[in-house]
């Protein structure tokens, strides 16, 4: 029982780390964006927007939207403040989120670090599955009886050696 609470509670050391800064960074990540929000109603001037310009090709192609108000283009997040449609082109005069990318960069290199070190664990897991099974022979002679025949100048002599046979301890898996 107190082993299982103190594997629990290594576990808990382990990922509350992870999910703690990633929850932090989602937070923040709601929190730009109401500030943006709030900032582009109360204060935007045409001159402060950027203006791009897309095909109906292009808009499935280049841009991934996180909703219909908000896209990412070349790893830069903009917020829509207008639309205009012409001659098949959509103009949108945006606002660049540099906070919010700043944020996804940071997400991204978590996210990317995680799983780099997930990888790394991988392969010490088999160095370490390989050594274990190193240490132990695993190839035992079957045969449990050997009769060995002695020929002595007075008499024959028949010796019966029993042979024990053990199993190597268990291995450990790969998870």
């Amino acid at each position: 029982m107190k082993i299982n609470l103190i594997s629990i509670l290594l576990l808990f050391c382990l990922t509350v780390p992870i999910t703690v800064t990633y929850s932090w960074l989602h937070y923040q990540r709601r929190q730009v964006r109401r500030e943006v929000k709030h900032m582009l109603i109360s204060k935007t001037k045409k001159d402060e927007l950027v203006l791009l310009k897309f095909t109906d090709q292009e808009i499935e192609s280049k841009l991934k939207w996180k909703h219909s108000k908000e896209f990412e283009f070349e790893h830069q997040m903009y917020d829509i403040v207008s639309k205009e449609v012409k001659d098949g082109t959509h103009y949108f005069w945006c606002w660049s989120d540099n906070k919010e990318t700043k944020l996804n960069q940071k997400l991204d290199q978590l996210l990317s670090s995680t799983l780099e070190k997930n990888t790394n664990n991988k392969n010490n897991k088999k160095r370490l599955n390989s050594l274990y099974k190193s240490l132990y022979c695993s190839k035992i002679n079957n045969s449990k009886t050997v009769l060995l025949t002695y020929k002595n100048k007075l008499k024959p002599i028949a010796d019966i050696i029993y042979v024990s046979t053990y199993n190597a301890p268990p291995t450990p898996c790969l998870l």
